[in-house]
């Protein structure tokens, strides 16, 4: 026997708001998408071959994550038990560019956007070469932070030791 779960989520999502436009879902916010999809065809000429898992940058798609549920760290469970916040570890916010977010805390537990952006610094706090204090890497870095805040994300970096910290938090509690 089929199982046609497939169907029911697309029920679903159409009944959530989200709109079918030639045999694809899209999002209830499809003008901001739509905007941040014009932008990235305006804005990178070069174009880089996608990976073979599908990632669309969208805010409300867990395909744009690693792996969420087994990347379940220390960081990650101290935002949802203090703040009641769901945070993404590894979020591909830039299709185009491929880039990840250390840490994403796109969406508030009641739906509103939050595109918070916390990133850990790699560089001279990294063991070994973590290819984030040359040259290339420093320049690379700050595309993606220009990028990234283009795009509507807020950021805040921390280096390793400052990450599980109630700085941290702070800086979280005033972004909301």
């Amino acid at each position: 026997m089929k199982s046609n779960w497939g169907a029911s989520l697309v029920k679903s999502l159409k009944q959530r708001g989200w709109q079918e436009r030639n045999n694809t879902i899209l999002p209830p916010n499809l003008a901001q998408v739509e905007r941040t999809i014009n932008f990235d065809v305006i804005t990178h000429e070069k174009k880089t071959k996608r990976s073979k898992g599908v990632k669309t940058g969208w805010i409300d798609d867990t395909r744009n994550l690693k792996s969420k549920e087994t990347q379940r760290d220390t960081f990650t469970m101290l935002i949802l038990q203090e703040l009641g916040l769901e945070v993404w570890p590894e979020f591909h916010f830039s299709t185009e560019r491929r880039y990840r977010i250390d840490y994403a805390i796109p969406v508030a537990s009641d739906g509103r956007v939050l595109k918070i952006a916390i990133e850990q610094e790699g560089g001279i706090w990294a063991k070994g070469n973590s290819g984030h204090s040359s040259g290339t890497g420093i320049k690379r870095d700050m595309d993606k932070n220009n990028l990234l805040q283009s795009s509507g994300w807020r950021l805040i970096r921390r280096t390793p030791s400052e990450l599980i910290t109630n700085e941290t938090l702070e800086l979280i509690k005033r972004m909301l």
